[in-house]
């Protein structure tokens, strides 16, 4: 039998079955590590960067997908999966990555497998957990998962042509064409006013000013964070709003193996034709219909780490460059070197007329955010709930389309605004001593806000200004359009536990509840006492900033009592 198991040369490496238990598979998936305990441990020794990996799922007799060893294996006795010893492991990288509907089962291809012949029957390769394969075996396996995976993505394209012409049809008179961005007549006010009542019709309620701050994060900075509760209606709210205002929305769910951008933008395949991407089909379609606002909500976002799967997204957000007509645009998307067939993909970029929602629920099995993600999003969590709140069924409003117009900021950075009235000069004024004063505790503790951060709290607090009204709670209790910025896009960033950000936070924390900074953790408690005695609530009553101080209550007291602080809860 050792000729049976005897080491086939492949390419530059080698190729290899292995086989996983299902329940085990998504823990290896999530930490692109993939584990024996002691069968196979023999064959893992063999294995060195550079060789293919066919996983095959033992006890639902699948074969889901293809994965390059990346580094030797090694020795590691921290848990991989709760309740199982998994010491030996190597690090995978995933080059097809199969949905559950296109795993292939057994009988596709056991019995076309030259090392099959071997043994009994298939089963007894599979029991060795990590076997060499000839490779015959190899092409076989890997023509199956790539035919597969290219069958499942050409019925996604199809479904999703089919769901734009559907889109097209239910909205008359919108032509596919480029057309120059011009300055419409809208009154934003009355538009979001309907925009609300839409929503309430559809039986889904939002406050006020969280349906106004969702719209204005969005046109300042086309990339918001959505978190908060399961069940809040956090995907279904850009869903609904695009629904509302003539524009399109693509749901796109994130996978935890996403560990690169070629699951979003694309990857050339073995015969050198180019496969695009959700995103960047979605780019491409807004490209081609200027006149429509897209949404890509990447559903889950930080299942997988948004830095690494959205690395070149993140890159060209900061890349915008403003156009002459109007509107903005960045350089191409993608970096990769493609054929003349598919030269039209590789100048797709990311147009004004386009925008990326993600959202987030934080537990156990998803990933923290890095300062970079935070950095270049506007993080808005849905925490008003009010479970007595009944959807009024009086309401008639209808889907109106707004101009792309709506969605453009006014300028990209605080230096391009054109000249402000006055009432908006004493608005930047505001903000501006506001962060200075913020960033005086902020800095030493390695937090400090910079230009990027500062100017787009102020374009915000600009854009919101054009309609006050809708910053209001469902009782029309209002709602700082600041004290929500300085939420939105400060606090997401503070997160550890050095005595340096404890100083900050205890300062901060008096300065938004009072106007004065705290200096003394007996003076903090003290003060904590008057929030928890109104039971915790997200406004804290009478402060200068209620939302950012009710916020900073809740992380003082994580600190207080896990020793990390945190705005994720």
């Amino acid at each position: 039998m050792a000729e049976a198991v005897a080491t086939y040369r492949v390419r530059n490496g080698h190729a290899w079955l292995w086989a996983i238990p299902p329940q085990h598979y998504p823990a290896f998936l999530q930490t692109s590590t993939f584990a024996v305990h002691r069968v196979g441990r023999a064959a893992l020794h063999r294995l060195r960067p550079g060789d293919r990996i066919f996983a095959y799922l033992s006890g639902s007799k699948v074969l889901v997908g293809l994965f390059e060893v990346t580094g030797e294996p090694f020795e590691d006795h921290t848990p991989l999966v709760p309740g199982v010893a998994y010491p030996h492991r190597v690090r995978v990288r995933p080059l097809v990555v199969l949905s559950e509907e296109a795993w292939i089962p057994f009988e596709a291809f056991a019995d076309k497998l030259e090392v099959v012949r071997h043994y009994a029957d298939f089963r007894s390769v599979v029991q060795q957990v990590l076997h060499p394969l000839p490779r015959v075996d190899e092409k076989v396996l890997e023509f199956l998962i790539r035919a597969r995976a290219a069958d499942l993505e050409r019925a996604m394209s199809a479904l999703e042509e089919l769901r734009r012409l559907q889109a097209e049809r239910l909205t008359p008179g919108v032509r596919e064409k480029r057309v120059r961005y011009q300055a419409t007549p809208f009154d934003r006010a009355a538009a979001l006013e309907t925009l609300f009542a839409y929503l309430e019709q559809r039986g889904f309620i939002y406050a006020p000013w969280i349906v106004a701050a969702y719209v204005t994060a969005l046109r300042t900075k086309p990339l918001v964070i959505l978190a908060g509760p399961t069940g809040t209606g956090k995907s279904k709210l850009p869903v609904l709003v695009a629904e509302a205002t003539g524009g399109i929305a693509r749901l796109i769910p994130v996978r935890p193996d996403w560990a690169d951008s070629t699951e979003l933008l694309g990857y050339v395949d073995l015969q050198g034709r180019f496969r695009p991407g959700p995103l960047l089909r979605l780019m491409r379609e807004a490209q081609q219909q200027r006149e429509r606002f897209f949404v890509g909500v990447l559903d889950e976002l930080n299942l997988a780490r948004p830095e690494q799967y959205l690395a070149e997204a993140l890159s060209r957000i900061e890349d915008r460059q403003p156009l002459p007509e109007g509107g903005w645009t960045t350089a191409p998307l993608l970096q990769l070197s493609l054929a003349p067939a598919d030269q039209g993909w590789a100048r797709v970029a990311w147009p004004a007329n386009v925008a990326l929602v993600g959202t987030v629920n934080v537990d156990e099995t998803t990933h923290g955010f890095s300062r970079k993600v935070i950095d270049r999003a506007f993080t808005l969590e849905l925490t008003e709930i009010d479970l007595k709140a009944i959807p009024s069924s009086d309401a008639s409003a209808e889907p109106t389309l707004w101009p792309v117009t709506a969605w453009l900021p006014r300028a990209l950075r605080l230096a391009e605004l054109p000249t402000v009235s006055d009432a908006e000069q004493k608005l930047l004024q505001r903000v501006l001593e506001t962060l200075q004063t913020l960033n005086r505790w902020l800095r030493p503790a390695g937090f400090p806000i910079a230009y990027r951060t500062r100017d787009e709290v102020a374009l915000f607090v600009l854009h919101a200004a054009e309609t006050p009204e809708m910053f209001r709670t469902r009782t029309g209790q209002p709602v700082d359009p600041l004290d929500l910025a300085l939420w939105m896009k400060v606090l997401p960033r503070l997160q550890g536990s050095s005595p340096a950000l404890r100083r900050a936070l205890r300062a901060l924390l008096g300065w938004a509840a009072t106007g004065v900074p705290t200096t003394r953790d007996e003076e903090l408690r003290t003060l904590l006492e008057t929030w928890i005695t109104a039971d915790y609530p997200d406004r804290w009553p009478e402060a200068p900033f209620p939302m950012t101080a009710a916020r900073l209550a809740h992380m003082w007291l994580r600190l207080e009592s896990e020793g990390f602080a945190s705005f994720w809860e």
